[in-house]
């Protein structure tokens, strides 16, 4: 009776490829196409699919007790956010990141003039004297560019690293230029409320902006007269604290329209490129990748490899056994070869039975081992079904991308025609197109070479 053992992880020594463990079947007899094997084992039990992060950062220390501030960041963050997996709120961060960093520079250049512009107001306060207030505004503003300068061009970190430091020293800026002026102090409230309230578009996330609170601490004293009275603190704090949370909240609602509209591009992509019975890429998205993977390895001087596997007497299981059952072959496999690339490659289901294999930066020589492992895990794999425990085995050829190819469909038809090849020779191996020299035109470039249209059929 055949056993279900873990696989170890391996490293490829072709292309250093750490391949994930996957269980591998042994059993007791050799494999044949497509055969129904009565004596395997019961099917192992289906890993669940992985648990949607929801609001939380990470699911790490579930079982810990929560204290009050996780609970309080994990209300919050429900609040401002939208239910998106791991993968789709790192995403999310990034193609923030992207976004807005090109934002950093004019915005900071713009909001310097346009403080340091009230300059005017200055002079006819002083009566056309260059007064503290002044000094401050114009030093300051300098000091803004250099730090913008260094911040952004010598160290260089994350958009929200940048947004934070740049507000918080506009924030700092406006409460000196409102210390500087005196007893007229009190003038610099409206100027440090709007600032406050612009850092809507500044600060990417809703959280960040409570960093408000310690800003307004600093400016409260600053805008108070001289002997405030109960009646003033209670005027400026309320103000305060109004702006704070408007500031928050609109903050909240444009991060979480921005995730919400993000994750559903992302999904509406997802369907569009996605194969919907085998989860690997579809053949619209393998179009897309060959034309910008020939155009990263003519731009890299990099190695391309296309492959093209075929589930051998793969109308028999749907004659015999049905198309339920088919689909259920059509998962194995796909499941089996999706699990041993790596995560550059991209497998794509372009037909019925047959799928394509992208390798960029891969020699000839470690895609033929590669494509060699991912054939005798096929022909290892049982594919448990309501039927019968069901075995298969893929043929497969490969062919090399030549710089003389000008466009996808050359490569795929000499890959194309190392499959057929492998068809004809006794199915359940890789045969490798034959390498064109320099100089020599690339298979399909005529038409006496090219018969045979991309997606046209071979022998099943």
């Amino acid at each position: 009776m055949g056993q279900v053992r873990p696989g170890p992880a391996r490293r490829s020594t072709v292309r250093g490829t750490r391949l994930a463990a996957r269980p591998v079947v042994q059993p007791g007899s050799p494999a044949s196409a497509l055969e129904p094997d009565d004596t395997a084992g019961p099917a192992p039990t289906p890993a669940s699919p992985p648990a949607r992060a929801g609001n939380a950062r990470s699911r790490a220390g579930a079982g810990a007790p929560a204290t009050w501030r996780e609970r309080l960041r994990k209300g919050l963050t429900a609040f401002t956010m939208p239910e998106l997996s791991d993968e789709e709120l790192k995403a999310f961060r990034v193609a923030q990141n992207e976004s807005r960093m090109p934002l950093v520079v004019p915005t900071v250049v713009v909001g310097v003039i346009l403080i340091a512009s009230f300059i005017g107001w200055d002079l006819m306060r002083e009566h056309n004297h260059v007064g503290p207030a002044a000094l401050v505004r114009l030093g300051g503003g300098l000091a803004l560019w250099v730090m913008l300068a260094l911040v952004h061009y010598v160290w260089r970190p994350s958009f929200r690293t940048q947004a934070l430091l740049m507000y918080s020293a506009f924030y700092l800026w406006q409460a000196a230029i409102g210390y500087a002026l005196g007893p007229l102090s009190p003038l610099q409230l409206p100027g440090l409320l709007l600032v406050m309230f612009f850092s809507v578009l500044a600060l990417p996330r809703a959280n960040d902006a409570l960093i408000n609170v310690a800003l307004a601490i600093v400016a409260v004293p600053v805008v108070l007269p001289a002997q405030p009275t109960v009646a003033d603190v209670n005027y400026v704090v309320s103000h305060f604290v109004t702006v704070i949370a408007l500031v928050w909240a609109a903050t909240a609602l444009i991060e979480r329209m921005s995730a919400q509209s993000y994750a559903y591009g992302r999904r509406l992509h997802r369907e569009a490129s996605v194969d919907a019975l085998t989860g690997v890429a579809n053949r619209r998205e393998f179009e897309s990748t060959m034309v910008r993977e020939m155009e990263r390895a003519r731009r890299m001087s990099l190695p391309l490899m296309l492959a093209l596997a075929d589930i051998d007497f793969f109308k028999k299981v749907n004659d015999r056994y049905g198309h339920d059952v088919g689909d259920l072959v059509l998962k194995g496999v796909s499941a089996t070869m999706a699990g041993r690339i790596r995560r550059s490659d991209v497998l794509a289901r372009i037909g019925g039975e047959e799928f394509a294999l992208v390798l960029l930066g891969t020699e000839p020589v470690g895609a033929h081992v590669v494509l060699e492992r991912l054939r005798a895990a096929v022909a290892q794999l049982v594919v448990p079904t309501p039927v019968a425990d069901v075995r298969c085995t893929i043929s497969i050829g490969v062919a090399e991308w030549h710089r003389d190819d000008t466009d996808w469909h050359a490569v795929y038809k000499r890959a194309d025609r190392a499959l057929y090849a492998a068809k004809e020779g006794g199915r359940d191996r890789v045969v490798e197109a034959p390498r064109l020299s320099a100089g020599a035109a690339p298979a399909g470039a005529d038409g006496a070479a090219g018969a045979d249209a991309p997606g046209s059929p071979v022998a099943t």
